[in-house]
């Protein structure tokens, strides 16, 4: 014999209710909900990546470790998109009789397998690019940023006509260093298929610039002159060729 059945509590309404919002259907909405709020908050990671506007693109560019971690983080982010976009493939099950709940565990089973796990991915991996991309701007904003020096070389040539005696060409080297600390040095190097033609090296003024200037003569007009102007963080290297009347200048930072 029982004894009487006594009402259900406040508290015991709303677990049920809670319980009801965890049926198949409402649990495939949700996961639908999660792979579209991956695909459009992916931006975040852009967001991030630049420190919330403190770092430009162009220092990502360089050599170092926030170059890595900016790597990782767009890489992470790709495969974050590749798994919310899997878990949003339309699936079609022909043939299924909703009266029979054998078939309806198992459609739902299937839905769960081929979109409840790759969401879940897509979260975790959405979540790694963020914390890359955080990493990379705090990298980033942590280093020191190298400054590139500015480097012009000209080429005096030989007026036409002139005998073979006087058809040599004068090269001059200028370069400025800004952003250096009290102490520092800067070189500049000039050299013509490996044979070393000058070198000089200065140290910062006040304003924390350095210049050097370097004039070599005895050049045939044709031949190259290739300058390394290497600072603390940085190395840039520039080559006049025949053909260039200014030359292209590419930098690396230590």
């Amino acid at each position: 014999m029982t004894g009487p059945v006594s009402p259900p509590s406040p508290s015991d309404r709303a677990w049920a209710d809670l319980g009801a919002e965890l049926t198949p259907a409402k649990s495939l909405a949700r996961v639908d909900a999660v792979t579209a709020r991956a695909v459009t908050t992916i931006t975040v990671v852009g967001v991030l990546l630049t420190g919330l506007g403190a770092v430009t693109a162009g220092l990502l560019t360089q050599d170092g470790t926030a170059r890595v971690l900016a790597a990782a983080a767009v890489v992470t982010a790709a495969a974050a998109v590749a798994c919310a976009l899997t878990a949003q493939v339309l699936t079609i099950t022909r043939h299924l009789n909703p009266a029979d709940l054998t078939q309806v565990q198992a459609w739902y089973r299937r839905q769960f397998r081929t979109r409840a796990y790759p969401t879940q991915a897509a979260t975790l991996l959405l979540l790694t690019a963020a914390i890359l991309a955080g990493a990379t701007a705090a990298t980033a904003l942590a280093a020191t940023p190298a400054t590139t020096p500015a480097v012009t070389v000209t080429q005096a040539l030989p007026p036409p006509g002139a005998g073979s005696s006087a058809r040599q060409a004068r090269v001059t080297v200028h370069v400025t260093f800004p952003g250096l600390d009290a102490g520092q040095a800067a070189t500049v190097v000039a050299t013509t298929a490996g044979r070393l033609l000058a070198r000089a090296a200065a140290t910062p003024g006040s304003g924390g610039t350095a210049t050097v200037t370097l004039t070599i003569g005895h050049l045939t007009p044709a031949q190259p002159v290739t300058v390394t102007a290497r600072a603390p963080h940085q190395t840039c290297q520039a080559t006049l060729a025949p053909a260039r009347i200014q030359p292209a200048l590419t930098c690396h930072s230590h």
